[in-house]
């Protein structure tokens, strides 16, 4: 799990936590369809109800353990998939929002790493 945003930083009064979580989708598809298991899904398709009602704002990463790094060729889909979506978010919570910019996503100004997160292993 990765949290970033105003929860880490010096803000007096954060909003809300930001959390990437990185979901071990072997472990997912082994419990799919068990009592309890459907908080899985639901955390992420309704991320805004969840956010209003626990003040934490989940992305969810596909986690796929992945032995060939340096060689994606021999990658498979959900491999890639994986390593996208990790490198997106990571280096999304390593940007910072520039003063009186109106439109605050990401832009090539605000690409430079300017701060870190904090990872909790689980």
């Amino acid at each position: 799990m990765w949290l970033g945003g105003s929860f880490i930083s010096t803000k007096l009064d954060p909003r809300n936590i930001d959390a990437t979580l990185l979901i071990d989708i072997r472990a997912e598809r082994a419990v799919r369809g068990r009592p309890g298991s459907r908080w899985l899904t639901d955390a992420f398709k309704s991320r805004d109800s969840i956010k209003r009602k626990y003040g934490v704002s989940p992305v969810r990463v596909g986690y796929q353990p992945v032995g060939h790094v340096f060689r994606p060729e021999h990658m498979t889909a959900e491999e890639r998939t994986y390593f996208m979506q990790r490198g997106v978010w990571d280096d999304w919570w390593q940007r910072c929002r520039l003063p009186g910019q109106a439109d605050r996503s990401p832009s090539e100004a605000s690409a430079a790493p300017a701060r870190g997160y904090l990872e909790v292993r689980l």
